[in-house]
């Protein structure tokens, strides 16, 4: 059912609210808040112009050549007589937001004319003065080549006051064509329907689609664009021109658009008569045009078939100043809402810029600001106290990610770390060692690995002794993986460090060229930082596996003593003697059974040392990794994880800190135009708390 208009449209609250929103849009802040509006569309030669010279009294400027290439605001309001007139200025677009020469050249333009000047001579020479401070082609312009700017995403506003006038305000774009030519080419037709579509699509926009009575609706491109905008016609209203110019015989196809019954519509349809150009041409008056147009629609079937709120200019005039009203005022609410989170963004955006680092001063204090965030993040990422709203698999879980990778390397050293799978006493290869159930380098057992050592070792030693360096060689070659696994893990924690430092910086340093070069710095550091650590690593792998074997760790002798005092168990568990066994033996039978040849027990004891000096070595050269190499040089105080400090700020001389700190042209005309967005927001909040005083 369509909305009903509202009834007196005149009075102060309903003037007010309109001139609030009218206020907010003159700011330019519509690029990043919705504001509520009525927008005309329709295709070129629909009678849009003629359909706004009835809504406004304007004679605008017609150049049937050439497109309109910017939006026109069209604001009316009802005055006493003597305040008649009409104002011109325009409202500076997003692109022109960005250029304080350009705006300020753009919000100097302004033109006032009389009530006696509204013809369209005089509006087109106000629109080719406004198209020439745009930069763009006018009304006027004959040439179109080689011009560099065709469209501008300025607009054009137009203030009528006088007594005539209902409170309304209407956003007028270029007109959809279909045809390129000399003056409109392909590039022309996609960038209005770019244009077009960035104006229906805004929620906060209420579509008034003008369509030709003449042509059949399918064939007129504004209306598929208005369909697909808003499927359900919630915010659309149809209107339909050039009803006097409908073939006989054709109407009762127009009759059923306008009565709802094809494209049906929330708000419904209207129908109006303009001027044609035998009426332009014989002198008829706007006056004179609202005159003829009742009389065709109270006197000629069929269309006296339509309703009388739905015919005519005024009708129409009166039902859209009380639409937008109660459109405004039911988006108010969230208008002032989105106008507060924009400040809040913007305002945040411009501490993250931080303030101008023109001085050394500044660029000092700046720096400074940002180390003490950068490090205080760093502390909570140590420390693991984590912003709740991180997800697991954020960098910034620092802490997180190494105890991982830590936790990972100590199971992956333990399963892979050696060459030969360990035996247990009772026999069987030992699990706590398996990988994927058998030796590393192939099918040889560890005790025929040791064996043929201790036979291609043997020197002067004893039969049944075994020379020193046999178990040096032999955990040599036993610990060979835990080079690899050491340095994969090392590399592992040094990309995590370095995720979490990006990451950082794409948080802290909004500037882009300060987080490139704060990047550099962090780079070097972290390549020092590998060198040391590559110096490091191979001193603490030296240190267990080129020196000599040695630990004062109780954890070797009672390793080595229980894995004995296990094989001796399993060898009398092998003589059907248990443990709680009270039958009378034979001590000799018994030393008999267990006796072993030399070698044998050579190739054994080899066997059970090294494993318990491989445990303890294992767990010590693991922690050493954790503790020497990434806690005290990866995540130290020396390394890239906390390269960013005081220090290092107070150790840059001033052409270093100009390098890093030094604010460029585009920063510094980001942080303007945030200053200016953020000063913009601020009034229009200002301006939109009006409407509550």
């Amino acid at each position: 059912m369509a909305l009903k208009a509202a009834g007196d449209l005149h009075n102060e609250k309903r003037a007010r609210i309109l001139s609030i929103i009218d206020k907010i849009r003159e700011l330019g802040v519509s690029e990043s808040v919705s504001l509520p509006q009525l927008v005309v569309v329709g295709d070129q030669s629909s009678g849009k112009s003629s359909l706004l010279e009835g809504l406004t009294g304007l004679s605008f400027p017609v150049a049937s050549d050439l497109c309109t290439r910017f939006a026109t605001q069209i604001v009316l309001r009802r005055t006493p007589a003597g305040e008649a007139g009409a104002k011109i200025t325009i409202i500076p677009g997003p692109a022109a937001q960005t250029n304080q020469d350009l705006e300020k050249k753009l919000k100097g333009f302004e033109k006032v004319l009389g009530e006696d000047q509204f013809g369209s001579d005089e509006f087109g020479k106000v629109f080719d003065e406004a198209a020439a401070v745009m930069g763009i082609p006018g009304p006027s312009t004959t040439e179109l080549e080689n011009i560099d700017k065709r469209f501008s995403d300025d607009i054009l506003k137009i203030e009528l006051s006088g007594p005539g006038h209902n409170h309304l305000s209407v956003v007028d774009v270029p007109g959809l064509f279909h045809n390129p030519t000399k003056y409109q080419t392909e590039e022309d037709k996609a960038i209005i329907r770019g244009l077009i579509e960035s104006y229906i699509t805004d929620k906060r926009t209420i579509i008034l689609a003008v369509m030709d009575a003449r042509n059949n609706l399918a064939n007129q491109g504004v209306f598929s664009m208005a369909r697909a905008a808003d499927p359900v016609g919630k915010r659309t209203v149809g209107i339909i021109t050039k009803c006097d110019a409908v073939e006989e015989g054709d109407e009762a196809g127009v009759i059923r658009i306008a009565k709802n019954q094809v494209e049906r519509l929330t708000h419904g349809w209207f129908a109006v008569k303009n001027r044609s150009t035998k009426d332009i041409e014989a002198g008829v008056t706007i006056e004179g045009r609202h005159r003829r147009e009742i009389e065709f629609f109270s006197g000629n079937a069929p269309w006296t078939q339509l309703p009388k709120d739905r015919v005519g200019i005024r009708p129409l005039k009166k039902f859209l100043g009380g639409l937008l009203y109660d459109h405004i005022r039911s988006e108010f609410p969230n208008v002032v809402k989105d106008i507060g989170q924009s400040l809040s963004e913007a305002e945040g955006d411009l501490n993250l810029l931080g303030p101008s680092r023109q001085t050394t001063i500044d660029q000092r204090r700046f720096m400074n600001r940002l180390v003490s965030s950068y490090q205080m993040e760093v502390d909570n990422a140590l420390g693991g106290n984590y912003d709740p709203e991180l997800n697991d698999e954020s960098p910034l879980k620092l802490r997180m990610h190494v105890q991982n990778l830590n936790d990972e390397f100590a199971l992956t050293i333990t399963i892979k770390g050696h060459e030969k799978v360990f035996h247990k006493p009772s026999g069987g290869e030992d699990s706590e060692y398996m990988k994927l159930g058998s030796s590393r380098s192939g099918g040889e057992d560890i005790y025929a690995w040791i064996r043929r050592v201790y036979r291609a070792s043997r020197g002067t030693e004893l039969p049944g002794t075994v020379n020193p360096r046999i178990l040096e060689r032999l955990f040599r070659q036993q610990s060979s993986p835990w080079q690899e696994l050491a340095s994969t893990h090392v590399l592992k924690v040094r990309d995590a460090v370095r995720a979490f430092n990006n990451k950082l910086l794409h948080t802290i340093v909004r500037d882009e060229e300060v987080r490139e070069r704060l990047a550099g710095h962090l780079k070097r550091v972290e390549e020092a930082t590998m060198s040391t650590v590559d110096t490091e690593f191979a001193r603490v792998l030296g240190d267990e596996r080129q020196g000599i074997l040695q630990t004062v760790n109780h954890y070797y002798a009672d390793t080595l003593a229980n894995i004995r005092d296990e094989r001796v168990r399993a060898r009398l568990r092998g003589m059907g003697l248990e443990d709680e066994t009270r039958k009378a033996v034979n001590v000799g039978d018994v030393m008999k059974r267990i006796h072993l040849s030399n070698e044998d027990q050579a190739v054994y004891d080899i066997h059970d040392c090294l494993k318990a000096y491989y445990k303890v070595a294992l767990k010590r050269f693991a922690d050493n990794i954790v503790i020497q190499i990434v806690e005290r040089y990866i995540l130290g105080q020396n390394g890239p994880v906390r390269a960013l400090n005081a220090d290092m700020v107070n150790e840059l001389d001033e052409g270093e800190l100009l390098e890093i700190a030094g604010e460029s042209f585009v920063t510094a005309s980001m942080r303007n135009d945030l200053a200016g967005k953020v000063q913009r927001f601020q009034e229009a909040l200002a301006i939109a708390k009006q409407a509550g005083a």
